[in-house]
């Protein structure tokens, strides 16, 4: 396996890393055989969040408290110093950790949240405590927002940022984000590198993070098989062909007119419908399982989306020119269909 500098954190981090997001609908035992197969693999790092249900806890009773050789990064998102402070003791306990390696602000994903955890007494100034008592050994935010993530770039006390990056995504690729990040040395986490499952093939996704210098990519994984491909990928990065290129080239025309990159520019809906959750919902199917998503009935935000009146007023405001009405009923028929066989 590679390990590589991971900004000037002094952290060497595998090439690839384990999301945590979907070891929330597999057992305990699955999860305890897919990090140990990853620890095995060379795979030196988890990432993971407070609010991913009993993911926390699935791993710190996997790893055991033995965190020696293996990396773990985790996040919140309150804002406000209490509960901080709070969530990042109990993930403490859960993870039978003393420490992380990376914790991060999660989803800072609008102006109002950067502002919020910057704020005197906020969740920044516990933060920084935290990390001078060696608690949190580096900082980080996680991000939806490219226009944000430009800003934060420059903050004194930043040391990484996670943000979706693939091939399908490509204004990261064509952003200044990354050479400004490098200058300052700062690590690049990619979440979603497989488009949150819809990309497919793991030679394509992990193929074009590897043509960009200092971008890691964490993954989520649900079987072995997918923990050897990962590692067999990384340990041995592809070049890709010009197949591969328009491969990919076909993957963009048939899914970009839907694939929502959460930057919200398309809100506020008149219907008041969450345009972005709608066309996440076939994401959170995948990484969080259908019975935890719909095991309760229609989600409101679904039925909301049956609210929508074509008017498109979205559209005329997404800088990526989605279908945003043919998405949201995409998601809805979605739902009509695991609704029928549940």
């Amino acid at each position: 396996m590679r390990n590589l500098a991971f900004g000037n954190t002094g952290l060497r981090l595998s090439a690839v890393g384990m999301g945590g997001i979907q070891f929330s609908k597999i057992s305990d035992g699955q999860v305890k055989e897919l990090i140990d197969r990853a620890r095995a693999r060379g795979i030196n790092w988890i990432e993971t969040a407070h609010g991913y249900f009993d993911s926390e806890e699935k791993i710190g009773a996997a790893v055991g408290g033995n965190w020696v050789g293996l990396h773990i990064i985790s996040k919140c998102g309150h804002r406000d110093a209490e509960s901080f402070r709070a969530r990042v003791e109990e993930s403490m306990t859960r993870l039978r950790c003393d420490h992380f390696d990376l914790y991060q602000f999660h989803g800072v994903d609008r102006a109002e949240d950067w502002e919020r955890l910057n704020a005197p007494g906020g969740a920044l100034d516990v933060a920084k405590g935290l990390r001078r008592d060696g608690v949190i050994r580096h900082l980080g935010v996680s991000t939806h927002s490219l226009e944000l993530a430009e800003k934060m770039v420059e903050s004194e006390w930043l040391e990484s940022i996670q943000i979706p990056i693939s091939f399908i995504t490509r204004e990261f690729e064509k952003s200044a984000l990354l050479d400004r990040a490098q200058a300052r040395g700062l690590g690049m986490l990619a979440m979603k590198p497989f488009g949150g499952g819809r990309l497919g093939s793991a030679r394509l996704c992990l193929g074009y993070i590897y043509r960009l210098p200092g971008v890691f990519p964490v993954v989520g994984v649900e079987e072995i098989w997918q923990v050897d491909d990962l590692a067999d990928i990384a340990a041995n990065p592809p070049l890709l062909t010009a197949e591969d290129e328009a491969e990919m080239e076909r993957i963009r025309a048939e899914l970009g007119k839907y694939f929502c990159r959460v930057c919200r520019y398309c809100e506020p809906c008149p219907q008041e419908i969450s345009i972005y959750t709608v066309l996440y919902f076939p994401v959170y199917v995948k990484q969080m399982g259908a019975e935890r998503i719909i095991g309760n009935g229609e989600p409101g935000y679904l039925t909301k989306a049956r609210d929508c009146t074509e008017c498109r007023q979205c559209e005329t405001r997404c800088p990526f020119g989605l279908k945003i009405p043919e998405g949201l009923k995409a998601s809805l028929a979605l739902y009509d269909e695991l609704a029928a066989v549940k």
